[in-house]
């Protein structure tokens, strides 16, 4: 039987991931993994539900040999769409170069190319045009804490859930940087439990992993909780969690509170000023009453200071780092 008719129309380029629909011609373009499994998978499901017996085949562009792409495009003997998943075009060698910018000229009936890019100007040309006549798909890096914050909201959304403001925040300080780490937090949070997820669910989940963070040392610290700032460093620095780590999260802390402590600006503009999600300007614009430009300034240098003895100009990087931690917090108190 043949396989169900498609739309084989285009869409336009700069394709939201979340959303992206099969088509002939895809370029995932960017260094990110995840984004790219996650628009890989997505693709391969929807094509799936039209035709169960869509075939797949995978190729590496660096070992590619002439003439496969032709063959592997061709129609089958019984008229199943198929899947191309191509991977490491930075690395293609010039027999792929060459198959590829033929067939993105007159691409076959019922083929999805997926082609998988990481970065770089290799294969310039045959980008620009997979670029020009098909679909591409941004994959690069989610760094921001709003990015991030978009990034478990809309997983949340995805699954028809709602999570707290205040539990997003203790989310991403519980998994770190890695995008699958979160997806995965996400997902088991929102199998495991009913309802708003809250900061005590997240903590319930997770509690140990966020105790462990560079971030929530630097809150505990510039906030003025002494005790708890020096209990978590020490449980940071005993699970794995690196001096240099701390005082990277002490100086990006610091430096917001310099740049609003004196400003006269209401908290709605805050979030505008340090480029960051509202409810985390809402934790910022709390804690400035903490602190004077005088006080911030001394903690930025006791920072300094300690960020350059955990780089090697102390003998005990984790005692340069609780002396300043120490610091910051019973300035913070007074």
């Amino acid at each position: 039987m043949p396989a169900p008719s498609r739309s084989r129309r285009p869409t336009s380029s700069g394709t939201d991931w979340r959303t992206v629909a099969p088509a002939p011609l895809m370029l995932l373009k960017g260094p990110e993994d995840f984004i790219a499994a996650r628009v890989t998978d997505r693709v391969r499901s929807a094509l799936r539900e039209q035709d169960p017996g869509v075939e797949s085949h995978r190729l590496d562009a660096a070992d590619y040999e002439p003439g496969q792409l032709s063959v592997l495009s061709s129609p089958s003997l019984f008229g199943e769409a198929k899947i191309l998943q191509v991977d490491a075009l930075q690395e293609m060698n010039e027999a792929f170069l060459a198959d590829s910018l033929d067939y993105v000229r007159s691409p076959a009936d019922d083929v999805t190319l997926i082609l998988r890019h990481t970065g770089g100007n290799r294969g310039k040309k045959l980008l620009d045009a997979v670029t020009a006549a098909g679909v591409l798909v941004d994959c690069q890096p989610i760094k921001s804490d709003a990015e991030k914050t978009d990034f478990v909201q809309g997983e949340f959304r995805s699954r028809r859930r709602q999570i707290d403001p205040e539990a997003v925040r203790s989310l991403l300080d519980a998994t770190g940087g890695s995008l699958t780490d979160l997806a995965a937090a996400c997902q088991q949070l929102a199998e495991d439990t009913e309802g708003t997820v809250t900061p005590e669910i997240v903590d319930r989940y997770y509690g140990g992993r966020v105790e462990a963070t560079a971030f929530r040392v630097a809150d505990a610290a510039i906030e003025g909780r002494a005790g708890q700032a020096t209990a978590l460093l020490r449980h940071a620095l005993a699970t794995g969690v690196s001096a240099p780590a701390i005082t990277g999260a002490l100086a990006m802390k610091t430096r917001q509170i310099a740049r609003i402590v004196d400003a006269r600006i209401g908290q709605g503009q805050i979030a505008g000023v340090l480029g960051m999600a509202p409810w985390q300007a809402r934790r910022v614009s709390e804690t400035v009453r903490f602190w004077n430009a005088a006080t911030i300034a001394a903690a930025i240098e006791w920072v300094a200071q300690a960020d350059a003895e955990a780089k090697g100009l102390a003998k005990d990087a984790d005692y340069a780092v609780e002396r300043a931690v120490t610091r910051i917090a019973l300035a913070a108190r007074r």
